[in-house]
């Protein structure tokens, strides 16, 4: 009886195995995970060269991790398995307080040269703006990572990067008066909806806390007038969806609660012009991403290299913002208040950011980057 047991016992496991090689060889190789929002590792280029450096070797391996047969479900059935075994991360992603999923950072994560050469270009960058005769119209607002502001929803004894020694650089290196205190106005309401549960990036609110910091460090317009603009966007907002699972999902596949997704709809009629031509709408959003699982491409259908958005206020203003995918959800805050509103993507487009300022002249400037991602990227500190 036990070894007919231990038979089928073995017979299954081969099964597995074997079952697990073929499906590997035969389905179809994946370039994009709609679910990670991320490119997948195809197979590499093999050459005697590229297997001596061990390049190969160390891509091959991504590859196998990345086309591994029925992934998203082993990754599924890995993190309940970690949860129940009372584990307070998988993946890199802590099990928060409040529903929330956290995401993990370490030092490992960041590289000192990469970060002090893109701090560099961004006060380069500045000063070169400042001796243009725009001294009060560049803003730079770095948002903080959802772990960082929302600390006190980690497990017990959880570590994270502490992200407010770069906040402090950036607090030294910067002229003054750049900086936007978006941190401190996001710690202030930190038990509001002003981050994601299953995403990384901030809520609409949270944009829109922002947005509130960048009138406040702006000499234009009183006080009163400045917040009775910020308020009325304010009690503009609307949801549009309330099954919302982002990228920290993706990451284990599980969640406690759903997200909302809440836009404002400036008022008036607006152009907004793709890639210098590629396709011209007359609204910011693109509503067909919210049947889809990348509901947050909701936002001018994802990460664009420029959009030229023009039908705001006839001042005369054209503000530029230079930015990552926290500022898609804030856009629309802006449109209403500058005649032409310039967003930059760096990391999808071929071009220097000295020339896209030389093309568009812009009056006002403002650099937003979520503080993880901006340490991170590699793009900002290679393109003046």
């Amino acid at each position: 009886m036990k070894k007919g047991r231990s038979i089928i016992l073995c017979f299954v496991f081969f099964l597995m195995i074997y079952g697990i090689s073929i499906l590997g060889l035969v389905q179809k190789e994946h370039s994009y995970s709609s679910s990670e929002k991320r490119m997948l590792q195809t197979f590499p280029k093999i050459s005697v060269k590229r297997v001596l450096k061990g390049k190969f070797q160390k891509k091959y391996e991504t590859y196998l991790s990345d086309q591994f047969p029925a992934r998203d479900q082993w990754i599924q059935v890995k993190s309940i398995a970690e949860r129940l075994a009372g584990k307070t991360e998988s993946n890199q992603v802590f099990f928060g307080k409040k529903q929330y999923l956290l995401e993990k950072y370490t030092k490992e994560d960041f590289h000192k040269k990469q970060i002090k050469k893109n701090v560099q270009a961004l006060k380069e960058f500045i000063e070169k703006m400042q001796a243009e005769d725009k001294k009060d119209n560049v803003k730079v607002l770095m948002v903080p990572s959802k772990t960082n502001i929302l600390k006190d929803y980690l497990p017990l004894f959880a570590e994270s990067y502490d992200e407010t020694i770069f906040y402090e650089m950036l607090e030294k290196e910067l002229p003054k008066h750049v900086l936007v205190p978006v941190k401190e106005i996001l710690e202030k309401h930190k038990e509001e909806y002003i981050y994601y549960r299953n995403d990384h990036h901030w809520t609409t609110l949270g944009a829109w806390y922002g947005y509130q910091a960048y009138l406040q460090a702006c000499d234009n317009d009183s006080e009163k007038e400045k917040e009775k603009l910020a308020q009325k966007k304010k009690q503009a907002l609307k949801s549009v969806s309330n099954n919302f699972l982002g990228t920290t999902y993706s990451k284990i596949n599980m969640y406690s609660k759903k997200d909302e997704i809440f836009v404002y709809e400036p008022e008036g009629t607006f152009s907004v012009v793709y890639n210098q031509g590629e396709k011209t709408e007359d609204s910011f959003y693109q509503w067909k991403y919210l049947e889809e699982e990348d509901q947050y491409s909701v936002f001018s259908g994802g990460n664009q290299g420029i959009l030229e958005i023009t039908g705001g206020k006839e001042n005369g203003k054209v503000l530029m913002l230079i930015k990552d995918s926290f500022a898609n959800c804030m856009i629309p805050f802006f449109m209403e208040d500058y005649e032409k509103v310039i967003v930059v993507d760096m990391r999808q487009i071929n071009a220097g950011l000295s020339m896209v300022m030389r093309m568009y002249q812009p009056s006002h400037v403002i650099v937003l980057y979520n503080i993880v991602q901006f340490m991170q990227d590699r793009d900002f500190a290679i393109k003046p």
